[in-house]
């Protein structure tokens, strides 16, 4: 029942959008002329605003840390939920994280304090890396009161003032972020994530203690994602396929606690139970693991930028978007696919990116 809730939530609130960008379409805003030459040739406050989903903060951050690069001397804010500011706040290329809620629609109390306290910053740039087809992002980079507003849309919306129209066709996420950069010709680089040998040691023995460098370990992320998330019969197809000799690690947030738990009981001695809530700690655990399993969830983009033997278990039509094409330690299995026997199938998988990143050393 509460998946069917959930279901219906976020088709209400994509209707809702749908409806609520459709009236923004054609209108204009008056607002004095900016010179984006001028703006952009040294901001003193920028303030991102990243595609608040799962994964937005993942696939942004090298995005985020390429405008740190050629705007060094700038005040970059950072806007994120709540749930995510254990992963915004370890960038060390954000001056300032501020944090939003979860707002249906855009309206009440709480927005408009937000709106209030953007616009007090008074920022030079807003960047929105949002989903087109996103009204929170977008409407929050319209009131944010940035002299010049970025961000993509296929319609002539308000929202921005500087107006990125993306391909029709679906791409990989990473892919469309990208395209803010070079519109801008702003220089991307690559980013790693990983904590120092020393922290990542001291995380695992308190965690795993004396089996850590015997221990065979694969990750599994049952957390909440983009849409709803697998049932509990579904994930117990996928641990009860884990090798005998491997132990998993359950990720999870407060959401999915219920079904971790139950998969904890399931496994045994053999699942260690972890909330994803602190990053240094997640990351060293994630590092320890010799394949990853998810959802389309945070740590499914976190797992793939690391490089892990990554399976991601995302809906049919939205594999392109945001499970990167041709990658050799990548897998999608589709949430249509998860039948008997799939659970052993995504194992399969694992170890045969385990084998082939063997052979490639």
């Amino acid at each position: 029942m509460s998946g069917d809730v959930k279901i219906s939530v976020e088709t209400c609130r994509r209707r809702i959008a749908r409806a609520i960008l459709w009236l923004y379409r054609g209108r204009t805003c008056e607002e004095p002329a900016v010179s984006i030459a001028e703006v952009l040739e040294d901001p003193r406050k920028i303030l991102i605003i990243p595609d608040l989903r799962a994964g937005g903060l993942f696939l942004g951050a090298p995005k985020f840390r390429a405008i740190r690069s050629r705007y060094p001397r700038a005040e970059i804010s950072l806007l994120t939920d709540a749930r995510r500011e254990y992963i915004a706040r370890e960038m060390p290329f954000i001056d300032d994280v501020i944090l939003c809620g979860d707002f249906l629609l855009p309206v009440g109390m709480k927005l408009r304090d937000l709106i209030g306290r953007l616009q007090r910053r008074e920022f030079d740039v807003t960047f929105c890396f949002g989903a087109p087809d996103g009204l929170l992002p977008a409407y929050l980079c319209y009131k944010s009161g940035g002299k010049l507003r970025v961000g993509f849309h296929a319609d002539d919306v308000p929202f921005f003032n500087f107006r990125i129209v993306p391909r029709p066709e679906p791409c990989y996420e990473a892919e469309r972020l990208s395209l803010l950069l070079r519109t801008l010709d702003i220089a991307e680089g690559e980013l790693g994530w990983a904590i120092s040998p020393e922290g990542a040691g001291k995380i695992l023995d308190r965690y795993l203690g004396e089996r850590r460098d015997t221990e065979r370990l694969v990750g599994i992320d049952t957390s909440s994602g983009i849409g709803p998330p697998l049932s509990f019969r579904q994930w117990r197809g996928v641990v009860r396929a884990v090798d005998e000799n491997c132990r998993a690690i359950l990720f999870f947030d407060f959401d999915q606690r219920r079904v971790a738990n139950r998969l904890k009981e399931t496994l045994g001695a053999r699942a260690l139970l972890f909330q994803t809530d602190d990053l240094p700690r997640t990351v060293a655990l994630m590092e320890a693991c010799e394949g990853f399993v998810a959802g389309n969830t945070d740590l499914f983009h976190l797992s793939v930028a690391m490089g892990l033997p990554t399976v991601g278990i995302v809906p049919e039509q939205d594999a392109p978007r945001w499970a990167p094409a041709d990658c050799p330690w990548v897998r999608v299995v589709t949430r249509t696919g998860m039948g008997e026997g799939m659970g052993r199938r995504i194992v399969e998988m694992l170890h045969e990116m385990q084998n082939s990143a063997l052979q490639r050393r």
